[in-house]
């Protein structure tokens, strides 16, 4: 008996997820902790939909400011990106040769050069080869090869990149882009603009001012191009092309 519950601890303390050296995470220009809202969006360094809704976060962070909303960007590598992860480790790498002042710069970077970091693009590649052309990406930030390839097989770095991607999967995430506004998921579009975005956020900041609830809120009307996704009751969103409408998430690549 004693065996038994023994071993059971010891399931249980290996099943658990490490805790993080540091907060998981990337804030956009020091948004504040204090700050009222809190902004997660969790993406993908190779997913077009994370890149199409970075922009326009990034906009909606400067629209309020740093002391009235925090953004924070979780990197979450989907499994049939072959080189999402090598880019989310060189965001890591990026971060800690720069201490963190040039990771949004790299994550640009990687969406700016996309086209040629997908699969189709790359199938033929070996692995020493992909840490070659992510090299050369980050030689345009001004990094040496010498300095960053090193980092792409660092096991520190390899451990914040896993336990970033598990700590994701706990938050339920299972797919990109995935938001959540003060830790709650709210079903918002890549497409969304900062308009859209506004409604919602203000809602918060301002309660008094609307009934919108987080449970409440949804989009009216999907725009052109796009189709209407109802994942839950009463629960919305508007799929861009390529996007999948899958049950109780939503909208994903």
């Amino acid at each position: 008996m004693k065996f038994l519950i023994a071993a059971c601890l010891v399931s249980v303390v290996y099943g658990q997820i490490p805790i993080p050296t540091r907060e998981v995470g990337y804030v956009y220009k020091n948004g504040s902790d204090s700050a009222p809202v809190h902004l997660d969006a969790f993406l993908d360094l190779i997913c077009p939909y994370s890149k199409q809704a970075l922009p326009t976060l990034m906009q909606v962070a400067e629209m309020y400011g740093p002391k009235q909303l925090q953004l924070t960007v979780h990197l979450f590598p989907l499994p049939y990106h072959r080189n999402s992860f090598y880019a989310t480790k060189g965001a890591h790498a990026i971060s800690s040769l720069t201490q963190g002042n040039l990771t949004f710069d790299w994550i640009n970077l990687v969406y700016k050069n996309m086209p040629a970091l997908v699969n189709s693009a790359t199938h033929q590649f070996s692995e020493d080869q992909m840490k070659t052309k992510f090299s050369n990406l980050a030689s345009k930030l001004g990094l040496y090869p010498e300095l960053f390839i090193p980092l792409l097989d660092d096991p520190h770095i390899e451990e914040d990149t896993r336990v970033a991607w598990k700590y994701a999967c706990t938050r339920g995430v299972a797919g990109t882009p995935t938001f959540m506004v003060n830790d709650v998921l709210v079903g918002g579009s890549p497409a969304w603009t900062a308009a859209q975005w506004k409604q919602l956020l203000d809602a918060v900041l301002h309660p008094s001012k609307t009934r919108q609830t987080f449970k409440s809120h949804r989009l009216s009307a999907c725009a052109p191009n796009t189709k209407r996704c109802e994942y839950l009751p009463g629960k919305i969103e508007c799929c861009t092309s390529g996007e999948a409408c899958i049950p109780n998430v939503g909208c994903r690549c």
